[in-house]
């Protein structure tokens, strides 16, 4: 076979792949950070598995894809069926807009919960244009705009809380798939679910290299931060209602501070969640810290001195050495950090490493992370 046919069937091959959106993933899918969910082949089409961390042993939500215009295999397992690739979709998070802009499919967005919080621009424009149907807030779903949609697939998220709306879907017969990317430990894992929606949207293959590309230099950049001599010490958070949430040794914001070559000021709280502490005992620590990060709402120091005197103490503070992740705010306070910053952990990293090591990157310029005014 000659080169010219040689490619001509390689394309072909590839179309065909991709057409079938999920009858072959499981050859093509690999998942190497992300926890939550597991994909595996089911009489020619794709099964995909969302394991809960919130229910150990427990129930879990299987979501059967079936390639358009198969028929649906007889005796499948109990399991939601979605035909792919979806065409109508509603998010419920802006977490998969970024995604979804980086290949092209915005325009199969009908409707989300919550216009203010949106920050990509193809999706504004499409809400400035009317395009899109605005379903309520999350808190307060607008269930007859969801069913007037006729969505293919509603892209919802869930922590087992009582504010979960899967279930009031679901009751509602809707079709809702379950992503719970903001759950994973690893800033990668959160990314990695871009392959989870690649299944949905037939978009595997694209979902496939722009993490690999994103994995690829967050490790370049890690590497390289890894061989410090020195790592600050770290505080992360601010006073919320009387209290402080910590994040434990195996949450994704620590492992950002450890990989951009940081020591966290709690590396022995377990977990992949955050716990609340009193002030006393943060203090203590920020008295202690060199870098502060990760400050709530403010944007100057002056807000940082007005939530408690007694942070005028705090080193970090005096020399300036306080950063928020909340550079990219919208007019409404809708902070890119959680849309495209997910997305892009490679880039979050980048700025933490210009923080906490400038030297490494001496020309990078701060994307999500800004220095709190004085």
């Amino acid at each position: 076979m000659n080169t010219k046919k040689s490619q001509l069937v390689c394309i072909l091959l590839a179309l065909f792949l991709v057409d079938a959106a999920g009858a072959f993933a499981d050859q093509v899918l690999s998942l190497r950070y992300a926890r939550g969910f597991k994909v595996s082949p089911y009489a020619g089409c794709c099964l995909v598995t969302v394991h809960p961390p919130w229910s150990e042993g427990g129930p879990t939500f299987r979501y059967l894809l079936v390639p358009q215009g198969h028929a649906v295999p007889e005796g499948y397992r109990p399991a939601q069926v979605f035909f792919v690739p979806v065409q109508r979709v509603v998010s419920l998070s802006v977490t998969h807009l970024a995604y979804m802009d980086s290949a092209g499919l915005t325009d199969r967005l009908v409707g989300l919960a919550g216009f203010k919080y949106v920050n990509t621009p193809s999706v504004r424009r499409r809400i400035d244009a009317g395009a899109l149907k605005e379903a309520g807030q999350l808190t307060n779903l607008n269930i007859e705009t969801l069913i007037d949609l006729e969505p293919d697939l509603i892209l919802a998220f869930a922590s087992g809380s009582s504010y979960d709306v899967s279930s009031k879907l679901l009751e509602a017969g809707l079709p809702v798939a379950l992503t719970i990317g903001h759950l994973e430990a690893h800033p990668l894992g959160r990314t990695e679910w871009v392959k989870f929606l690649g299944l949905f949207f037939g978009t595997v293959p694209h979902a496939e290299a722009l993490f690999k590309q994103i994995e690829e230099r967050y490790l370049r950049l890690a590497k390289t931060a890894a061989q410090v001599s020195k790592r600050p010490r770290v505080i992360t958070g601010a006073l919320f209602r009387g209290q402080w949430w910590v994040p434990g040794a195996d949450s994704f914001v620590t492992r950002l501070i450890v990989d951009a070559g940081g020591k966290p000021a709690w590396p022995q709280i377990p977990g992949t969640g955050s716990r609340p502490m009193d002030l006393e005992v943060v203090y203590e620590k920020a008295l202690a810290a060199d870098v502060w990060l990760n400050t709530g709402s403010w944007q100057t120091i002056a807000e940082a001195r007005a939530a408690d005197p007694r942070f005028s103490e705090v080193p970090a503070l005096r020399r300036g050495m306080v950063y928020n992740n909340n550079k990219r705010l919208n007019p409404w306070g809708g902070n890119d950090y959680w849309e495209s910053g997910m997305l892009r952990p490679d880039v979050v990293l980048a700025d933490l490493i210009a923080i906490l090591h400038p030297d490494l990157l001496p020309d990078h310029e701060l994307v999500y992370y800004r220095r709190l005014e004085r």
